[in-house]
């Protein structure tokens, strides 16, 4: 297995925050995602996203766009620090 799967900073970027508790597995933001940031835990008892290189997410927004449970969303930078908002 790849050693990146294991590192547990798997719920953010630097432009978006995963709540994995909101994710259903609908794998859509898999879809718009072209830079391969997102991967998925696809197991019968436990499925959701997770970021796997996030480093490469570019900021683009497809897939907080996609998701419709609201488990990935933009993260706002205020006086230097960082928050997350979901619509």
């Amino acid at each position: 297995m790849r050693k990146e799967l294991f590192n547990n900073n798997h719920s953010s970027t630097a432009f978006v925050l995963l709540d994995s508790k909101l994710c259903q597995a609908c794998w859509n933001c898999l879809d718009v995602c072209f830079n391969d940031v997102i991967g998925r835990i696809n197991l019968p008892w436990h499925k959701h996203i997770k970021f796997i290189k996030a480093s490469a997410c570019k900021g683009c927004m497809k897939c907080v766009k996609s998701c419709k449970t609201g488990a990935i969303s933009k993260i706002f930078k205020e006086n230097g620090g960082y928050y997350d908002k979901k619509y």
